[in-house]
């Protein structure tokens, strides 16, 4: 678990770093939305760009690292599970902890990983005369919901029925 937690602790070190190398370059007003083909269809200022990026970080940060914690100590904690009464059982609660512990992380890990490619070609694409989200992002967006949905299955299958 702590190697998983490093790993989401280095993506948010990175994005971090990303903001700082990259804040300093932008225009003041920066291409922020692009359609399904790439062309920019929103604009916004640098600050508010880097601004909802950092809304967002501490959004994932809350999420995949505060709130897993939050909800172990919280006495609904488990009771959408299936076969509850099973895997909330005195000698397997931990473990259930445990394991929804590195999901959650897994998934924080992704989903920053994500945030910090798609922010980098949106910077890249400011740097353009014309701006242009490169086409990569589609592949990044289909790699996340094979991900997504393998992520699921492998979840729902750990509390099949023992």
């Amino acid at each position: 678990m702590n190697w998983l937690r490093r790993i989401f602790l280095a993506l948010v070190a990175a994005a971090i770093a990303q903001i700082i190398y990259y804040y300093p370059q932008m225009p003041e007003v920066v291409a922020s939305h692009f359609d399904g083909l790439g062309a920019p269809n929103d604009w916004s200022s640098r600050n508010g760009f880097f601004g909802i990026y950092a809304a967002i970080l501490l959004m994932l940060i809350g999420i995949f690292i505060f709130v897993p914690g939050w909800s172990e100590k919280r006495a609904s904690f488990g009771m959408k599970i299936p076969h509850r009464d099973y895997w909330l059982a005195p000698e397997r609660i931990e473990k259930t902890k445990l394991f929804f512990r590195r999901q959650m992380m897994i998934m924080g890990i992704v989903h920053l990983a994500l945030a910090i490619y798609a922010i980098q070609l949106a910077i890249l694409a400011n740097f353009d005369q014309q701006p242009r989200l490169h086409t990569s992002i589609g592949w990044a967006l289909g790699l996340y919901f094979v991900f997504l949905i393998g992520w699921l299955i492998h979840f729902y299958l750990h509390f099949r029925k023992p």
